[in-house]
């Protein structure tokens, strides 16, 4: 560093503090955002965590039946979510996302086990998600085994063999699993940032104002601008699509139309979340901290990291009024089980209520604003 550099340098470090000072909201946003990290990360992946649910169809009614569902409500990380009365229904059950897995107790399975017989037991796993099967099929074993030791005499030894029957796969990779968390990361990242931070530039210039003036109506210009930035994100979208089509092998089996419906319906609530921002923020600062700040708990709480079945129950009711978790499990659900948009009234529901609620309010305060 040249001879009487370190000098200016402190005064610009000292200006830009003091000018960060001045901007209060700057300060509690940097205050803020570790702070919250720090408190949403402990409330979501510290303590203690969810149970998966699963389904029950006890075919034996005996003794051991009844002994081995016992293990499992008594599993830490599983629970006994309902009962049903045959592979069949349980398997629907599954396959309507009911529990991301069912045991079938066989017949026979007390009488087998007492005379010292191996028995079979069905787990029926649906595959959608490889994170949420594996810990399925690691807490069955890890029940069985503790299972069998607890009755080591009166069964003769290990004798439950565990078969495992897929729904949804197994040729669902984690590559196709990890694809709607993709996506979502772009409607929400991309536009948000993008819109909030194009009308905070053109507010600190002043040529918002003086477009608000020009012949041009204000919901013109409001509604030119989210066209514009809907236009590039969908792009980036449809390129991020076929990128994972076309290289990677992703296979999608449901309606494309679907796909780009429910994606439209969370591009638009992001859109509105951007303006939302960039009328509550000075300056093209607080916006990008405003918007890094929401993105925050939409990332954790949104199913793509962790299944939200193993968080925290406090975590799970957060993302039961995140959109992106909605967005995430209704783009999985018509991407690699192929439902329809009938079938998923609750997460659809959810993003149009979003939706509906960003593009009226934002537009309204903005109005509000200039006028």
């Amino acid at each position: 560093m040249p001879e009487g550099a370190t000098p200016k340098v402190m005064a610009v470090v000292r200006k830009e503090l003091i000018q960060l000072t001045r901007d209060p909201r700057s300060l509690v946003m940097i205050a803020l955002i570790p702070l919250v990290v720090m408190l949403l990360f402990g409330i979501g992946y510290g303590g203690s965590t969810g149970k998966v649910g699963i389904v029950i169809v006890d075919m034996d009614g005996g003794q051991m039946g009844t002994a081995l569902v016992s293990a499992i409500s008594e599993t830490p990380t599983v629970s006994v979510k309902a009962n049903a009365h045959s592979i069949e229904e349980a398997r629907t059950m599954v396959s309507k996302g009911v529990a991301p897995a069912a045991l079938i107790i066989p017949e026979g399975f007390t009488s087998s086990l007492l005379s010292g017989s191996p028995v079979r037991v069905l787990v029926i796993i649906d595959e959608s998600s490889p994170t949420l099967a594996s810990t399925v099929k690691d807490s069955m074993l890890a029940v069985t085994y503790n299972f069998q030791q607890e009755f080591a005499r009166q069964v003769h030894g290990p004798s439950v063999e565990l078969i495992y029957n897929s729904v949804y796969g197994p040729t669902v990779t984690n590559l196709e699993a990890f694809t709607p968390f993709v996506i979502a990361l772009v409607l929400q990242l991309v536009p948000t940032t993008l819109i909030s931070i194009a009308i905070c530039r053109e507010k600190e210039k002043g040529t918002f104002e003086q477009l608000i003036m020009s012949p041009v109506g204000r919901l013109d210009i409001i509604f030119g601008k989210l066209a514009a930035y809907f236009i590039a994100t969908i792009a980036d979208m449809l390129i991020t699509l076929f990128v994972a089509i076309n290289v990677f092998g992703v296979v999608i089996r449901g309606s494309i139309f679907d796909l780009l419906l429910i994606s439209t319906v969370y591009l638009l609530g992001s859109l509105g979340l951007g303006m939302l921002i960039s009328v509550l923020s000075r300056n093209q600062l607080q916006a990008n901290q405003a918007a890094i700040f929401i993105f925050i708990p939409f990332l954790l709480f949104c199913g793509g990291l962790a299944p939200v079945e193993l968080l925290s129950p406090q975590a799970a009711a957060i993302a039961n009024v995140n959109p992106m978790y909605h967005f995430i499990m209704a783009f999985r659900s018509i991407m690699i089980k192929g439902y329809g948009i009938p079938q998923l009234l609750q997460p659809v529901t959810a993003l149009l209520v979003y939706m509906g609620a960003m593009m009226s309010i934002a537009p309204a305060i903005l109005k509000l604003r200039v006028e």
